[in-house]
């Protein structure tokens, strides 16, 4: 099986490629799609998400602690 992404277009019900396919006339093949738009109301959340954690997490001493945690090794071992 030959796996590869292509980038189309959809106009007027029909997915066009942007690209030549190797493929024989007819041949079937399974497509999954995803989509590169944001949904206005997924665009409204994160919008309104914006700018939420502003005065209630110090972010350098934040990004200090991940770096300290990391090098001192003080994290548990994940089970496997």
């Amino acid at each position: 099986m030959d796996i590869r992404s292509i980038r189309a277009t959809y106009t007027d019900g029909v997915l066009k490629p942007r690209e030549h396919l190797d493929l024989e006339d007819g041949e079937e093949v399974v497509l999954s799609i995803s989509s590169s738009r944001v949904s206005e109301e997924r665009l409204a959340l994160m919008r309104s998400s914006a700018g939420s954690w502003k005065r209630t997490v110090d972010a350098d001493k934040l990004i200090e602690d991940i770096y300290s945690a990391r090098l001192s090794g003080t994290s548990d071992a994940p089970e496997l």
